[in-house]
């Protein structure tokens, strides 16, 4: 009992200097300057009050919750939404156009391996970008940042129409994985400037409903665009050229119109920033800081429990997307359908993934329960796995159904962004968990497709073998999660009981700095 008081004795002492450190130094959250310089909360920083003072003044002005209007809240909405579905959107059809290109011909250019190796160089250098592209959102106006990359994968997306060699295509592909590498990013950076944990679960749910939208779409244009016969410029050059200057478009208005933070949103008052600046607050894991603070870096990696075994689940639950999202068409063929077939029959995947996004992330918005609804994600998964490798090929309907059944585990990916949100306090640290993150998912997109080699073919045994082993891993390995988690509520509880506890939001601490934050799971 001591040691936990003892414990919670040097946490508030080491909150109260680093509330002072942050007040006189004038590098707290973002949110912070801006309501001490509009004077939201009538208090000052004079001889006679200490830093301390006017933190926990501004607490108790704005500790708990604070509802928003729903007026205001579809205002939000409006402006801010269709940005982030179009970018994940855009995304995730750009990435998966090679998909649909391998039933349009791309590969008559290309022998043995290297289809996978296309699959492959993508995702390589999205983890060698990572790291450039997060230091750029932490650095700098997130809006500019967003809409220059997205211009230029725009721009290199449609240079592979161009593109009619295994070299050619290594370089756009890499050039790909470079710019997509802000996206995911980005749209979990900005979710978490407008909207309370709950009200992110389901608006991340809806814009990550658009990877299911990028299957229909995808399928549909690859479908029309197959009945395009021309000699000189095939079916797959115009639709990699198309969708790539629709992409440079959306980019442009990115650049020029998605605010960078609540404090310079074009479309709000002075009134209404501070009213979805005070709804933010309970999140307790603040705006945005530019100041880039290597300490929560150190947390991130050395001392929070919770990095590695996240980052083993992102890794582990992704092999099926690096699988699918590659391979989906050609595993589709080798049930027998022809090429019209295989591209109509993505319309379901978009269907399927579309709906388990949607229902799982409205179940946690309403209802909570993380970890018992991303369990129940991997049981299809696991289902599906074992029937692929125990049918033969010739049960064309029953293997077609398996294949859609690992989309749900596939789209554990939408939670992991909700839990990275939601769990993690700290500007620096929060968008480098996000960064680390998304290394780790594109690690096992390197090593997904590689599974799937042209001597294996066409059941690929040992890669349905190893889909279904990394499946299973996630089941115990998401119950050790929730497991820590709610241990670790239940410790800061003991801590606090029977105390006044102070809410320091917007001062940038992290979530192990920070001990009214609670986790969830």
């Amino acid at each position: 009992m001591s040691a936990s008081l003892t414990e919670s004795e040097n946490s508030k002492k080491q909150i109260t200097e680093k509330t002072n450190a942050v007040c006189t130094e004038e590098d707290a959250d973002v949110a912070l300057q801006y309501l001490k310089r509009a004077h939201a909360e009538n208090v000052a920083l004079s001889d006679e009050s200490s830093a301390v003072d006017v933190a926990e003044k501004m607490a108790k002005n704005y500790y708990g919750s604070h509802e928003l209007e729903p007026k205001l809240l579809r205002k939000v909405d409006f402006f801010i939404l269709p940005f982030l579905c179009c970018t994940y959107l855009l995304m995730f059809l750009d990435k998966a156009l090679l998909n649909y290109a391998a039933s349009m011909g791309i590969k008559q250019h290309l022998k043995g391996d290297e289809f996978s190796n296309l699959g492959t160089i993508f995702s390589a250098a999205y983890i060698f970008a990572e790291p450039f592209v997060t230091f750029c959102i932490q650095r700098y106006p997130i809006s500019k940042v967003m809409g220059v990359f997205i211009t230029l994968w725009g721009a290199v997306l449609a240079c592979h129409s161009a593109c009619k060699s295994y070299a050619s295509l290594m370089i756009v592909r890499t050039l790909l994985g470079l710019f997509e590498s802000s996206s995911a990013v980005g749209c979990i950076a900005i979710s978490g400037m407008y909207y309370t944990k709950s009200e992110q679960s389901a608006r991340i749910g809806f814009w990550a409903t658009q990877a299911g939208t990028g299957y229909i779409v995808g399928g549909l244009i690859s479908f029309g665009f197959l009945h395009y016969h021309g000699t000189d410029f095939t079916s797959w050059q115009i639709m990699f050229l198309v969708v790539g200057l629709v992409t440079v478009l959306f980019g442009v208005i990115t650049f020029l119109y998605l605010p960078d933070n609540v404090t310079n949103a074009w479309f709000l008052d002075e009134k209404e920033k501070i009213e979805v600046l005070q709804h933010i607050r309970a999140n307790q894991t603040g705006l945005e800081n530019k100041k880039f603070k290597k300490h929560q870096l150190k947390e991130l990696f050395f001392h929070d429990k919770l990095t590695y075994p996240m980052l083993l689940l992102t890794a582990c639950s992704q092999i099926s997307t690096g699988a699918i999202g590659t391979f989906s068409v050609t595993i589709t063929q080798t049930f027998g359908f022809d090429k019209y077939e295989t591209a109509l029959l993505q319309l379901p995947i978009g269907a399927i993934t579309a709906l388990i996004i949607l229902i799982t992330t409205q179940m946690l918005s309403l209802w909570g329960h993380y970890t018992l609804v991303t369990f129940s994600m991997y049981i299809p998964a696991i289902i599906g796995c074992i029937v692929m490798i125990c049918l033969p090929l010739s049960h064309k309907i029953g293997n077609l159904f398996a294949l859609y059944l690992l989309y749900s585990g596939s789209c554990v990916i939408t939670n992991i962004y909700i839990w990275n949100s939601c769990n993690t306090s700290g500007y620096s640290k929060r968008v480098f968990r996000n960064a680390i993150t998304m290394v780790v998912y594109n690690v096992s997109c390197i090593v997904a497709p590689q599974m799937f080699r042209t001597s294996s073919a066409p059941r690929y045994i040992p890669a349905k073998i190893a889909l279904l082993v990394t499946q299973c891993v996630c089941v115990p390995l998401q119950l050790y999660i929730g497991y820590l988690c709610k241990k670790e509520n239940k410790k800061r509880d003991r801590e606090q009981e029977g105390q006044v506890t102070s809410s320091y939001q917007f001062l940038d601490l992290t979530d192990i700095e920070n001990r009214s934050f609670r986790y969830v799971y």
